[in-house]
């Protein structure tokens, strides 16, 4: 037979914590609203978020792998820098093997390091063979000293393809080279001249 207490039990709403979830109150309709706009809120900032991130920067690559690059050069850069190194990209070979021997290939093949205005290093084949430095470099073909030659800027899109290691280079023709490093391979195009 049920007691007076069992019953009262029996009869009073249970909450949950209390052994269940029998008759839990229902969020009003505000508190519903509420979290929808909560929810929709965290989703912009998400949205934003990730549109500002894939902005492309000078230096940050893209997903397609291109990189808008200032790269600073003088007009006897064609000449003057070279690289050094046992292998390449295929097609794409410093100018050097090793110290001493010259690898034969067209310029439009051969990489050269040059630095861009925020101090990356790239290796780029065939940079003085796009139309605004050839350009440049008719202007200004480097009959004067390199001391007297003009710095300029060349605005370029480069499309990476990959990294060459044990890479030494050098900036005069009769310089030293550097310690061996791994550098980005990286193909020009879109050139703009600047200065």
């Amino acid at each position: 037979m049920e007691s007076e207490q069992d019953k009262q039990i029996r009869s009073e709403p249970q909450t949950e914590g209390q052994g269940g979830s029998v008759g839990a109150a229902q969020p009003s309709p505000a508190a519903s609203r509420r979290r929808v706009f909560i929810g929709l809120g965290v989703g912009a900032v998400v949205i934003v978020g990730a549109a500002l991130a894939m902005q492309r920067t000078p230096g940050a690559p893209s997903l397609s792998g291109e990189v808008a690059a200032d790269i600073t050069l003088l007009t006897s850069d064609r000449a003057d820098v070279d690289c050094s190194a046992a292998k390449g990209i295929e097609p794409y070979h410093c100018g050097f093997t090793d110290e001493n021997l010259a690898w034969k290939g067209d310029e439009q093949n051969k990489l050269k390091p040059f630095y861009t205005t925020d101090r990356h290093l790239y290796l780029i084949p065939g940079l003085f063979m796009q139309t605004a430095l050839q350009e440049r470099y008719k202007a200004e073909a480097p009959a004067k000293p390199r001391d007297q030659l003009k710095r300029f800027t060349a605005k370029c899109t480069l499309k990476i393809v990959g990294k060459v290691g044990g890479v030494r280079v050098r900036w005069l023709t009769t310089g030293a080279w550097s310690n061996p490093d791994e550098v980005e391979v990286a193909t020009p195009s879109n050139c703009k001249v600047e200065g």
